[in-house]
């Protein structure tokens, strides 16, 4: 029986407005075209469950009214090459990240060809993962250090259909997209609600608290949002937390710690019956080129050769 999620892909292209106001399935839109020529609009997504990844572009001035179906939450980015834009009477600029909150019709014009890279999440339909809370925000246009982080990776993941497809089959890689939801999320709600600052005391228990929190769930693969909600804090508490007491963020700390496990494994792993690749996916390592190169980085060596070291233990 395949357990993998269902992956639904749109590929669309618009010659008219009418068209393109269409295209997004459950949203509420209507755009007018304020340039004269001949229009030209795209669209391609990639959704998976509770997750959907959105690239639109189109070549003319416009102005949209449009809203996400609803409890829906949506984070936007414009890639390099987009006009200027303002949403919600705001402008967008590189280092910004529009927040859609669901159903409720938001003002957006750009002044020229646009692209926009976008992440939708729907926290009921996502797989037993925690969906970022934005409820102390309203849509709008906000400042954040991650913006290019995520331009980034929702633009690698949506420039070739068949990769970023099998790629969003993928729990671990699921979990880095809300990662970074949550990064911006709470970074934007502390922003704004002046999150009080914690003391060093109360910071190396806190992550103390994480570290008990993953040694307790040692055949998981979590990720930051599980761990910081295990443990009562915001995602960005929990950063803040660990580059002070540990000088990493509990990213880097996750993959040290899931590092340390595959290591084990393959210390003690027949090689005539066990591969690198299910190893390396066992502990949450989905990009097995990524894997030999962070393990490599960290002991010196190439998975293979501490897997082939059994070898004669075991011939």
């Amino acid at each position: 029986m395949n357990s993998q999620p269902a992956i639904r892909v749109v590929q669309d292209t618009a010659a008219d407005v009418s068209e393109q106001e269409r295209a997004l399935q459950g949203w509420t839109q209507h755009y007018s075209q304020l340039e004269a020529g001949r229009f030209t609009g795209r669209l391609r997504e990639i959704d998976a469950p509770g997750v959907r990844l959105i690239h639109e572009t189109t070549n003319l001035r416009l102005h949209q009214h449009t809203a996400p179906p609803p409890d829906s939450l949506v984070l936007g980015v414009p890639s390099l090459e987009s006009a200027p834009a303002r949403f919600e009477g705001q402008t967008v600029g590189a280092g910004d990240v529009i927040l859609f909150r669901g159903a409720r019709l938001c003002d957006f014009l750009c002044y020229g060809p646009m692209s926009i890279l976008a992440v939708a999440l729907d926290p009921k339909r996502l797989p037993g993962l925690p969906a970022p809370n934005a409820e102390s925000l309203t849509s709008g246009t906000f400042s954040s250090p991650w913006a290019a982080a995520l331009r980034m990776e929702l633009a690698c993941l949506l420039a070739d259909e068949a990769a970023g497809t099998e790629a969003m089959r993928r729990t671990g890689l699921v979990m880095g997209i809300l990662d970074r939801c949550h990064q911006i999320i709470d970074g934007i709600a502390s922003d704004r609600n002046g999150e009080r600052m914690i003391g060093p005391s109360q910071r190396q228990a806190l992550v103390n608290r994480a570290r008990d929190f993953v040694a307790a769930h040692p055949d998981d693969v979590l990720s930051v949002a599980q761990i910081a909600q295990g443990v009562g804090v915001t995602t960005r508490m929990l950063e803040y937390s660990f580059a002070d007491i540990m000088g990493m963020s509990p990213k880097e700390y996750l993959r040290m710690i899931r590092l340390n496990a595959a290591r084990r494994a393959l210390r003690s792993a027949d090689p005539r019956q066990t591969t690198i690749a299910e190893i390396a996916m066992d502990h949450g390592f989905w990009h097995l080129g990524r894997f030999s190169t962070y393990y490599f980085q960290m002991y010196g060596e190439k998975p293979s050769d501490t897997l082939k070291r059994r070898a004669p233990v075991l011939a």
